[in-house]
Formats: C-alpha cells, structure tokens, sequence
C-alpha cells in the first residue's frame, strides 16, 4: 500500500520538475530569482538551461519509476536522483552559500529529503 501512495507522490514531484524546467527555459532569470539570491550573478542565462535539463533529466528517471516500480536499477537511480538534489540544495545553502535557507530551498530540500527516507525504508 505504501508503495502505491510512493509512486502518486514521485509521480508529482516529476509533473512539477517539468514545470520548473519550464520556467527555466521561458525566464532565463528564474534560478536567479528563486533559488540563487545570495550570489545572483553567478546564475546566468546558461545556469538557468543546464538547471532546466538537470531537472528535466530528474522528472524523466522519477517518471521511469513510476511507470516501472518494480525495476530495481530505476528504483535505485530515482532514489540516486533525490539524493543529489538533496546535496545540491544542502550544499548550496550551507557550504557554497549561494542561496539563502528560504522557500526556494527549502522547498526542495523537504521534498528531496522526505523522499529519501520513504524510499530507504522501502527498499
């Protein structure tokens, strides 16, 4: 059962990966506004499409998921792909210190975070 409620909430987070690699592509200026604040000229144009596609590429592996729960290679990429978003975010907020602890991070920090644990405890 819990598996079934997984695969809705990946399966989300993946609809919602597609639009913000959409913003990404339409405002060159998104991950500048929303993610990068703290050091903002650091995140040209050419950031915000590489942020596109990597989202894009992380909604196609946690879709693959989705549509194919019980392949243990996709099961462990989709797991991968929510722990490098986990890192990135962490590692930009803490270390990097690029972007501050706000919505724009936090948001996917939770999300990265919450689904690691799910996906542990499942595996």
């Amino acid at each position: 059962m819990m598996s079934i409620w997984l695969r809705g909430w990946i399966g989300l987070v993946a609809i919602i990966a597609v639009g913000n690699t959409v913003q990404c592509f339409l405002n060159e200026d998104y991950p500048r506004q929303r993610i990068y604040t703290l050091q903002g000229e650091l995140a040209t144009p050419l950031v915000s499409r590489l942020f596109g596609v990597w989202t894009l590429l992380a909604a196609g592996i946690r879709m693959s998921y989705v549509l194919s729960p019980d392949n243990h290679s996709v099961y462990v990429l989709t797991l991968l792909s929510f722990v490098l978003a986990f890192f990135h975010f962490s590692s930009e907020v803490f270390f990097y210190r690029t972007a501050p602890l706000d919505v724009g991070t936090i948001a996917p920090l939770i999300v990265s975070g919450v689904s690691c644990l799910w996906m542990m405890l499942l595996y």
